[in-house]
Order: C-alpha cells, then sequence, then structure tokens
C-alpha cells in the first residue's frame, strides 16, 4: 500500500511538471521495489525516473534509467513492457540528438509491436520513426512511416495519434515545396483538433499552416518567374492579388497561433511584414519575441527546446550572449537548415542571433 500512495503522488508532480518532487517519489518507489522483491516495480519505477530526467532535459541520466528499465523486462520475459522501454529510449536518443540511435530503438519497439499484435504501439513506432527521419532531412522517408501511423491511427480510433500523423505529414511535404499537400493535412490537423478541443495541437496547426504560406509567397516572389518580372497586364495582376491574398491569410493563421499561445507566431509574423515591405511592423514584432527569447534563453536549451535546472551547465552563444544549449550538438541542431531537418518553427538561431 505504501508503494501506491508514493507512486499516485509521484505520478501527480510528473503531470504537474515539478518534475524535482517527481524524482524525489520515483527514487522512493524504487527503493520499496526492491526492498519488497517487486521487479516489474522496479522497472516501472526506473521508467518514470527515465521519463522526468528526459524531461528535465539530461537525457544520459533518462537513458541510463530506461537501460535498467530494459534489462528487467528482459529478465521477467515482460514482452510489452520491453517494447515499451526500447521506445523510451529512441525518446531519449531524439532528444539528444542522437537519431541513428534512435532509429535503432524504435525499429525494435516496431518488430515487438508487430510480433505481440499491438497496432496502437505500432502506429506510435511508426510515427516515431518518422520524426527521427525527418530530424535527419529524410523527408521523403519521414513521409512513408508517418502515413503509415496515420492509417493505422484512423483504424484502432486514435484521434489524437491521427492529428499528430496529419501535423508530421503537413511539415514534412513543406521543405519539399509541396505548399498544397502541406497546407492539406495541416488544415486536416486543424479541425481535428478544434473537435478534440485540443489547443495545443490547434495553436501548432495554425502556426505551420502560416509558415507554409509564408514559404509559398517566398517561392512565388523569389521564382525564375516572379510577378516583378512579368510583363504587365492581366496575369501579372492576378498573379499579385494572389500573393497578396496568401500574405493576408498567412497572417490571420499567425495571429491565430499567438491568441494560442505559440510566442514563435510574433517571429514568423516579423518575417511575413519583412517580405510584405512592412518594416516597422516587422520590427515590432521582433522586439516582442527577442524579448521573449531573453527571459526563456535563461533556462531553456535553443536546440532541444527543454528546460534545464538553473544549476545545470549550459553553453552560452558567443554571438547573441542570450541563447544557451545543453551541448555543442544541441547548438548545431539550432541552426540546421529546414532542409536537412532543421525547425521551420523556431527558425534557425544563427538567422536569429544575426
Amino acid at each position: 500500500m505504501a508503494t501506491r500512495r508514493i507512486s499516485i503522488k509521484s505520478n501527480d508532480h510528473h503531470s504537474q511538471g515539478d518534475y524535482a518532487k517527481a524524482i524525489e517519489y520515483h527514487s522512493q518507489d524504487l527503493a520499496i521495489a526492491k526492498e519488497v522483491g517487486d521487479r516489474a516495480g522496479e522497472g516501472g519505477a526506473y521508467a518514470n525516473l527515465g521519463y522526468a530526467y528526459d524531461s528535465l532535459g539530461d537525457h544520459a541520466k533518462a537513458i541510463k534509467y530506461h537501460e535498467q528499465d530494459l534489462a528487467i523486462a528482459k529478465e521477467v520475459g515482460d514482452r510489452v513492457r520491453k517494447g515499451r522501454a526500447y521506445g523510451n529510449l529512441g525518446n531519449a536518443y531524439q532528444s539528444q540528438g542522437d537519431y541513428a540511435k534512435a532509429i535503432e530503438y524504435h525499429g525494435q519497439l516496431l518488430a515487438i509491436a508487430k510480433e505481440v499484435g499491438d497496432r496502437a504501439g505500432e502506429g506510435v513506432a511508426y510515427g516515431n520513426l518518422g520524426i527521427s527521419y525527418q530530424s535527419q532531412g529524410d523527408f521523403s522517408q519521414a513521409i512513408k512511416y508517418h502515413g503509415q501511423h496515420l492509417s493505422i491511427a484512423k483504424e484502432v480510433g486514435d484521434r489524437s495519434g491521427e492529428g499528430r500523423a496529419y501535423g508530421n505529414l503537413g511539415t514534412c511535404h513543406m521543405p519539399l515545396n509541396e505548399y498544397v499537400k502541406a497546407g492539406a493535412y495541416l488544415k486536416e490537423q486543424h479541425a481535428l483538433a478544434i473537435s478534440l478541443k485540443l489547443a495545443h495541437m490547434q495553436c501548432n496547426a495554425a502556426l505551420n499552416m502560416g509558415i507554409a504560406l509564408t514559404i509559398h509567397v517566398r517561392a512565388g516572389r523569389q521564382g525564375p518567374a516572379t510577378v516583378a518580372d512579368q510583363a504587365p497586364g492581366q496575369a501579372h495582376t492576378l498573379a499579385l492579388a494572389c500573393l497578396n491574398d496568401r500574405v493576408r491569410e498567412a497572417a490571420k493563421w499567425f495571429q491565430a497561433a499567438l491568441d494560442g499561445g505559440d510566442p514563435f507566431a510574433k517571429l514568423h509574423l516579423a518575417l511575413l511584414s519583412f517580405d510584405a515591405g512592412q518594416e516597422d511592423v516587422a520590427l515590432a514584432h521582433l522586439k516582442e519575441h527577442l524579448s521573449w527569447r531573453v527571459q526563456r534563453g535563461r533556462d531553456t536549451c535553443a536546440g532541444c527546446g527543454q528546460k534545464r535546472g538553473e544549476d545545470t551547465p549550459m553553453l552560452t552563444c558567443s554571438g547573441c550572449r542570450v541563447a544557451r544549449f545543453c551541448s555543442a550538438d544541441h547548438q548545431k541542431m539550432a541552426s540546421k537548415k529546414a532542409a536537412v531537418g532543421g525547425s521551420l518553427r523556431t527558425g534557425r538561431h544563427k538567422d536569429i542571433c544575426g
């Protein structure tokens, strides 16, 4: 009974984001499980400690605990728990930026899910594999896996998973300049998020819709047959009107994301305003965004986006003296181009820093 009471407390603290307190209770869970010889409970405590440390951004400790959970799952012959441990290890390596390792472990989760007939777990594994390939810029392979995730999510009735798959497919098509496909998937995600009352997903879909439209506008203006290069006439007027419509629509989506609480919408409103020649408006948006970045930069890695403890050693950008990073690898992660897996949402740090 004592173990059960502590578990409830630890889960409460974890769900509230108080990871330090959660770790304290998870550690007590672990000690009691060891004392009474409860190997399954011991494995569960290791897994929970792994989740907590991963949430804190200490991926090395997270990996250590998930490996201990995996060892126990192998020892007791629990295939489902073994698969879950592989998935947790994959997520930790993904957060660390080691995509090859993440793919290896998510592949093992997929194999076990197929073996035990766990269709939902199979879908999760496909989605995780898609994210890992997406992170290293292999968008064609990522689209394949996200498509499989979407198909299974629909089959098993996982509406939230379906929404995540739509969003991932949309963001994968953007770097390939497939704006129509990207927009179609993102609109599906936005509509689903509204129906499920998932505010965070709704906000993400709105931001990504705005980004897709902005990239489309930029390509239209910079392509070989831009509006400015065309001879005056009806075709020129229609093309210009079409671009302006996209600018207005993108601004509406960014405003929706901002209203939903996404601070990155300010950055994209600034970029959109610059593209539209509204420099004063752009500068106002950018100042607000940078002010938020300064506050956020004190305890958040600009590479993986996770918060760290105040006493955690972090690298500081030598250029802006604001952005901080968990490691040199995460500093590189923050400035990758979208074409090789960088984040369209947060933008490249080297561009913002400059």
